[in-house]
């Protein structure tokens, strides 16, 4: 969503000050571990792939990677890819991610090696498109999704890791007034299981949750109660633990 920056906790905790771990004592104790990397980037996507394995993404083309559980970050920026703000990354492994770019410059590029190399896979060519997020059931099937165009979600799908092509819009629903998604986390959309997919609305009405049960070629509408009415407000973030239980954060960040 444009001018939607939302500061995050685990951006603030990736650059600033630390990222939060759990004690060995095993009393569910947290405490704050400093980290340190070598970029003054602001970052905002952040994917933990395994207890050692993580890889972060921000502005200026900005991509870091830990092997060591945060002791370590290393700086793999995306060539030529200086102007683009990745607000959105989704890592497998060690070698395997792919970063989107928000705005209407949206790109997808892929590594295989760990960052030492990317493939550009898609480059936004409608006008008015602003790119949020996006997410994946697995390594060759992902979906990402842009503000609405005309009315309605500009959503693509990639069914071998490779090509992305748009999914059907007759299928998709109309959108409130005003209604977007908010570009500040990689959460505004969530895949669950094999098929699921949850995509989380603001700046409407009313805050809602679109959600798909066949990948995106059909969807429907649930509204939620988190604060709506202004384009400031409606929800941030979602997270599921199955296809049944989940969490939408949200509210207004101008208050």
């Amino acid at each position: 969503m444009r001018r939607r920056l939302l500061p995050f906790l685990a951006t603030l905790a990736l650059t600033g000050c630390g990222l939060l771990g759990r004690e060995p004592s095993g009393r569910g104790e947290y405490r704050l571990m400093p980290l340190t990397a070598a970029t003054t980037a602001s970052m905002r996507g952040i994917s933990v792939v395994a207890a050692h394995t993580a890889w972060a993404s921000g502005t200026g083309g900005t991509v870091l990677r830990t092997v060591d559980a945060g002791s370590t970050w290393s700086v793999r920026s995306v060539p030529h890819a200086d102007s683009l703000d990745f607000r959105d990354i989704a890592a497998f492994d060690s070698l395997n991610a792919y970063v989107l770019s928000a705005g209407e410059d949206g790109r997808i590029y892929r590594t295989t090696d760990g960052g030492r190399t990317w493939l550009l896979q898609f480059r936004n060519t409608t006008r008015g498109a602003f790119f949020d997020c996006f997410d994946f059931w697995d390594t060759r099937h992902g979906i990402a999704m842009s503000d609405p165009v005309d009315g309605k979600l500009l959503v693509l799908r990639t069914d071998d890791g490779a090509n992305w092509r748009p999914v059907g819009r007759d299928m998709l629903p109309a959108m409130l007034a005003g209604e977007a998604a908010f570009a500040a986390s990689g959460s505004c959309l969530v895949t669950v299981g094999a098929r699921r997919v949850f995509i989380a609305m603001g700046g409407g009405s009313v805050a809602r949750v679109l959600v798909s049960d066949d990948r995106g070629d059909t969807w429907r509408v649930q509204a939620t109660p988190v604060p709506a009415g202004a384009a400031s407000a409606g929800i941030f973030s979602l997270a599921f633990r199955d296809g049944r239980n989940g969490i939408a954060v949200g509210g207004d960040y101008q208050k």
